[in-house]
């Protein structure tokens, strides 16, 4: 169809353009002057019947062009009317027209009756439409000011959602927990012969090699290979080369690994100095997919005092901390047993400033009755002045002094 509109257009142009240039041309020619024999003898005279012939030839052409016009434009017409959905909307309307070609005939007083009448119909479904828009909208809005109101109040959230205040702590599943059970050791990562692989390992522990784009490219390689021995050399990479873009984007690449053997790597990171590479790896803490509290208990088990305080003070710096003491009192059994076991390592690291520090001044009492209980659970010595300091005070509460003295009494201590 546009293919046709294109030609006929063209066509008329053109036509039209021949047109014009011959007038033009045929109106400035001057007039010749045929001298005049000194004998009375005939001559020729020229009389333009080639321009004539010229001219009718184009009128011809400019006529049958505005004809070849007319019935394109008709059949085109024609064409559109007979699809299926100009008809279904034709017969939608009530109107036929076909037959007002047909009668070649116009009345206002039923075209305007028509128009009403449709305006109406319209309006009404537009109006119901608007309308039910308008409900489902208000609905909608009303139920996120809902959410919005329960996530403000703290009824709705992770962190949140298992905390119930009329729940006793007896209760909740906290007070169940009475020891750190033991774990298997993770399924080790296979190792890889590569020699693309020990090229990048070659490259990456080279401590001459101070072009950075080249250590890159061993990153993008050690990525490549999900192995033990790229995960070694990585972890390497993001906690001690020296730009920290290489070593955030070193963590990523861990992280993409969701593997247990990667989690110390890249929660030593978020003690990195620089907040690029802090920000990495607690995204890529809260990618990883298996069990937190497993790889809590494998650093606890260790009993390697220099890789508990490494661990904790990471935590801290990634603000571990306050967020785990809330998940301590959550209905959840496995959300709990994590903050539990986190708050564990605390304690056997000998990082309990911000617990005693929680246990004073928590909002919530359950929250320090909980603390407390890990403390109980662990059974570290080291927590036992800080225990006699509790009692000391006079603004902690009695059911908190009572808790620290059955703990310092669970000790074989006697009670100040």
């Amino acid at each position: 169809m546009d293919k046709i509109l294109y030609l006929r257009n063209k066509f008329v142009g053109f036509g039209l353009l021949t047109f014009f240039f011959a007038v033009e041309t045929w109106a400035q020619m001057p007039s010749v002057h045929v001298p005049q024999p000194d004998d009375e003898s005939t001559v020729p005279v020229e009389d333009n019947t080639w321009w004539y012939i010229t001219l009718f030839v184009l009128f011809l052409g400019l006529a049958g062009a505005v004809y070849w016009w007319h019935t394109t434009k008709k059949a085109n017409g024609n064409a559109i009317k007979s699809t299926p959905g100009n008809q279904s909307k034709q017969a939608k309307n009530g109107r036929n027209f076909d037959s007002l070609d047909a009668d070649n005939s116009f009345d206002a007083d039923k075209e305007l009756e028509w128009l009403r009448k449709n305006r109406t119909v319209t309006g009404k479904q537009n109006g119901n439409k608007n309308r039910e828009t308008a409900v489902k909208n208000k609905r909608l809005n009303g139920n996120s000011g809902a959410n919005r109101g329960a996530e403000a109040s703290g009824l709705v959230g992770e962190n949140s959602a298992g905390k119930t205040k009329e729940t006793k702590f007896e209760e909740l599943p906290i007070y169940s927990f009475n020891e750190i059970n033991t774990v298997a050791e993770h399924s080790l990562l296979p190792i890889s012969n590569d020699s693309a692989l020990m090229n990048a390992i070659e490259i990456s522990q080279d401590e001459s090699e101070d072009d950075e784009m080249v250590r890159e490219i061993a990153l993008r390689v050690l990525d490549s290979f999900k192995t033990r021995n790229s995960a070694e050399c990585l972890g390497q990479m993001a906690l001690y080369d020296l730009s920290s873009g290489l070593r955030s984007k070193a963590v990523a690449a861990l992280a993409d690994f969701d593997h247990e053997s990667v989690f110390e790597d890249i929660l030593l990171a978020c003690a990195d100095p620089t907040r690029e590479v802090r920000a990495s790896a607690a995204r890529g803490l809260f990618r990883l997919s298996f069990d937190r509290a497993d790889a809590w208990t494998r650093i606890i088990e260790s009993k390697d005092e220099f890789r508990l305080r490494q661990a904790a003070k990471a935590a801290l710096e990634a603000d571990l901390v306050e967020r785990s003491f809330d998940r301590l009192i959550h209905s959840d059994k496995k959300t709990a047993y994590e903050a539990f076991t986190f708050t564990a390592l605390l304690v056997k690291a000998g990082e309990t400033e911000e617990i005693f520090r929680a246990i004073e001044n928590h909002r919530d009492k359950k929250v320090k009755l909980a603390l407390l209980h890990v403390i109980k659970v662990v059974k570290d010595e080291a927590t036992l002045p800080n225990l006699y300091t509790l009692l000391e005070q006079n603004s902690i509460p009695s059911e908190i002094k009572e808790k620290a003295d059955d703990i310092i009494q669970s000790f074989g201590m006697v009670a100040a």
